[in-house]
């Protein structure tokens, strides 16, 4: 057992090849050993055989021929005595003859080398008689006993001893028994050498054996490492770049992670993708995009240099791992440095391409949770990176819309639905011709069983990525046309404007569904006005233009709401069947204190005139700036100034303090409002 634990803790020591071959060599050496034994046990047999046939033909031919039947009955004669005493000093039965004796039927031996025994009568052995039944009995090797017939032979040592049925006719009974010993030295001697000739043949040909094994199994373990070193590489690099792959990338990350355990310079991912990459692989073919792979990877290389870790982590998207980054700011100049490497076209054949990259960036640190999240984080980032200016985009959490506790949320909306859960505020919007508020615009909010009330922004972008947004647009427009019915039967007429998503913009059965809804309440179709933003619109430009198209034909309003934040060319603007424009917050809260904004608000103005377009001013927060864009000429302003998002009975007490307003107030507001149609004309 001990010898079992001491081979097992020295395996342990020991490379796979080196276990194989002690382990291989153990049973080689038990096949040697046993394999030894059975040949010398054959060895063994083989030469008492010898013996056997040795003694029968010394009997046969040396001792019979000079006996007949009636000399072993009655005995030897003294002249037979002395002829076979002649007969063996010629030696020619074998120099290594100990004893000789020849046995009749009676037990009694007539003939023996020894004299002393003839005439004698001895109880007879087992062998002897079975031989005088008739028996040959193989040779043996026994060592005499002091007592019987063999006490004679006490000293001589071991013996070989064999036993041969004498008869004188083919068919006959035996008439005696012949019985010779010879010394076992001779042939233990000649045993012996052979024994050891057996265990040298043995114990090369096992080595030999041992030897071509332990060649199989290193040849085979060299291919096995190589093999598996090959695979490692297969699994951790990209074939086509030879930069590391998503699996590498993630191990390399864990490290960085793992030496940054006070979090102070965090290292930060980068994740980048070419903008454009399909067109390339859809014009010129899949060969020249993977040329424009390797040329994208080795420019990262030259410009990123040893430290940065650049991997491969999908068909166009590339990692960046700064362990060193000193946080966002290093990342920010590690985006920019890529972004000036891409910046030569890159040439192929007779074609120069220009290539520019999005790049989403996120640093580790203790929210991170695990480094999926992270490289989530990073592509969440590169998500909103494509839709800026500078492709370059820092993870947020007031971006991030796809946390495990929102899509907990967007699992519970159908049921939401059901029960009524989400309902709706109304944000005033003021006419500044007319003084007064004459429209609202309806705000969704999710009234939680345990999270209270939701903000839109809590669950919105969720639902708009999914087929769920269609139901949710249909029962925000049941309700605002619920409240608009209520409101009517108490005297109160105000316009209704409703957001829509992207999504909505790719159904075209919405035109319908919404003009049924109309019918359904009693509200004329020109009462409802459809808010889209202008970066929705480009989604799919041609089908939103389709769905605006049947949308404004049936007498609906359609407003562009957040106008001036978007990408959309002026031609594309003037193609949409808009009849209103919102200008984004962000001028309109600036007007008062920033040329450029007060120019931007002035341009859409002007815009918004020549297309016949209504202009809505959005944030507006101070009387500064309502008594700005009403100058400007805008015709409705919206903001926390005019109210704040109210529900259904909120506005109604909001209106009626607001018609109990002073009527200086109310001509302050037309007076500005008339400056602002003068300075238009």
């Amino acid at each position: 057992m001990r010898l079992l634990t001491v081979v097992r803790g020295l395996a342990r020591r020991l490379s796979l090849t080196q276990q194989v071959a002690l382990m291989s060599l153990i049973p080689i050496v038990a096949l040697g050993f046993v394999l030894a034994r059975v040949l010398q046990a054959q060895i063994d047999a083989r030469s008492l055989a010898d013996a056997s046939r040795s003694i029968a033909l010394i009997a046969k031919i040396g001792i019979q021929p000079r006996l007949s039947a009636h000399a072993l009955h009655y005995g030897l004669s003294a002249a037979a005595v002395k002829s076979l005493d002649s007969q063996l000093n010629t030696r020619s039965t074998s120099s290594s003859l100990v004893r000789l004796k020849i046995w009749n039927m009676q037990d009694r031996a007539i003939y023996s080398d020894d004299h002393s025994l003839i005439g004698h009568t001895y109880p007879p052995s087992s062998e002897l008689r079975s031989a005088l039944a008739g028996s040959p009995q193989p040779a043996r090797i026994l060592t005499p006993s002091p007592h019987g017939e063999n006490a004679s032979e006490v000293g001589l040592g071991q013996l070989v001893e064999a036993y041969v049925p004498l008869r004188f006719s083919s068919r006959g009974p035996p008439a005696g028994a012949f019985e010779m010993y010879f010394s076992y030295s001779p042939i233990a001697a000649e045993v012996s050498r052979e024994k050891r000739t057996i265990a040298m043949l043995v114990a090369i040909g096992l080595a030999l054996l041992w030897a071509a094994v332990y060649r199989i199994v290193s040849r085979a373990s060299r291919r096995l490492r190589r093999q598996a070193e090959e695979n490692d590489r297969l699994a951790r690099y990209d074939q086509l770049t030879g930069l590391p792959n998503r699996t590498l990338f993630l191990e390399r990350l864990a490290r960085a992670a793992h030496r940054d355990g006070s979090r102070a310079g965090a290292p930060a991912i980068l994740v980048m993708d070419l903008d454009g990459f399909r067109q390339i692989n859809n014009t010129l073919g899949n060969q020249m995009g993977d040329r424009v792979l390797c040329e994208v990877a080795e420019r990262l290389r030259e410009e990123l240099g040893a430290d940065t870790l650049i991997a491969r982590l999908g068909p166009d998207e590339f990692g960046i791992l700064c362990p060193r980054s000193e946080g966002a700011d290093g990342a920010l100049d590690t985006a920019r440095r890529v972004q000036t490497s891409l910046e030569a076209p890159i040439a192929l054949d007779a074609v120069a391409l220009n290539l520019e990259a999005s790049i989403g960036v996120a640093v580790l640190d203790e929210r991170a949770g695990d480094l999926d999240t992270l490289l989530q984080r990073a592509d969440i980032a590169l998500s909103r990176a494509r839709g800026h200016l500078s492709r370059v985009e820092v993870y947020s959490r007031e971006h991030d819309s796809f946390d495990a506790s929102r899509l907990i949320l967007l699992g519970q909306v159908r049921a939401a639905l059901e029960r009524d859960e989400f309902v709706l505020h109304y944000q005033p919007k003021l006419s500044l011709t007319l003084g007064r508020i004459t429209a609202v615009e309806a705000l969704v909010r999710w009234r939680h069983p345990e999270h209270g009330l939701l903000a839109p922004l809590e669950f919105i972008p969720l639902i708009e990525q999914t087929a769920l947004v269609r139901p949710v647009t249909l029962h925000v427009v049941d309700c605002a046309l619920r409240d608009m019915v209520a409101w009517r039967r108490r005297g109160i007429h105000l316009h209704m404007s409703v957001n829509l998503s992207a999504r909505n913009l790719l159904d075209p059965e919405l035109p319908s569904q919404i003009l049924e809804r109309l019918r359904r309440n009693g509200v004329p179709a020109q009462h409802l006005t459809l808010e889209v933003t202008e970066s929705a619109t480009m989604v799919d430009p041609e089908r939103a233009i389709r769905v605006l198209d049947a949308l404004r034909g049936s007498g609906i309003g359609v407003s562009i709401d957040d106008f001036g934040t978007g990408n959309a060319s002026i031609d594309y603007l003037a193609r949409l069947p808009a009849n209103e424009i919102k200008i984004d917050r962000k001028f309109v809260a600036a007007v008062c204190d920033d040329a450029r904004a007060d120019a931007i608000v002035r341009s859409t103005v002007d815009f918004a005139r020549h297309l016949s377009l209504r202009v809505v001013a959005e944030g507006v927060e101070t009387e500064a700036i309502l008594e700005r864009i009403t100058a400007l000429g805008c015709d409705e302003a919206q903001g926390y100034l005019i109210a704040r998002p109210l529900t259904a009975e909120q506005l109604i007490t909001h209106l009626g303090a607001e018609r109990r307003e002073a009527p200086a107030r109310r001509r302050r507001r037309a007076a500005g409002a008339l400056a602002g149609s003068r300075s238009r004309v």
